[in-house]
């Protein structure tokens, strides 16, 4: 018997369900943010970039639970400013070989998906802390 005689199509299908994390859209494969803090002081971490400069020194500092599905989301929205704001940039460059083929105008929009998760994970703007403290004082629960 041949490796291809045994071959079952059948047992060697996936559904989109057993691929696909939940929240997910069919087809997004890019890196997310999901289970990126994971420790015990991830919990009860300070604010950084933007968010840590309070001016105000009757504000009492808060604290940030980084393993939240709130602070998921808001760094969802971050990553999404910050690709909005590559994108802005990558249209001043100009093409020495012209224009690009449609292939590869959405393979460079895929890199720049994953520049601007990195960006987001590695570079402390404090966006996503902002959106975290003002969502998180008025009671938004991302789950309902």
């Amino acid at each position: 018997m041949t490796g291809l005689s045994a071959y079952n199509p059948i047992q060697q299908t996936l559904s989109s369900v057993s691929v696909i994390k939940p929240g997910r859209l069919n087809g997004d494969y890019g890196t997310g943010f999901e289970g990126t803090f994971k420790s015990e002081l991830d919990k009860h971490s300070a604010p950084v970039g933007a968010a840590a400069n309070q001016a105000n020194p009757h504000i009492q500092p808060r604290i940030i639970d980084r393993t939240s599905k709130l602070y998921e989301k808001s760094l969802e929205m971050e990553s999404y400013i910050v690709k909005q704001m590559l994108s802005s940039m990558r249209k001043t460059v100009m093409r020495a070989n012209g224009e690009q083929s449609y292939a590869e105008q959405m393979y460079e929009d895929m890199l720049y998906d994953e520049y601007a998760t990195a960006m987001t994970k590695n570079a402390g703007f404090g966006l996503a802390d902002q959106m975290y403290l003002q969502l998180s004082a008025g009671g938004v629960d991302v789950n309902a």
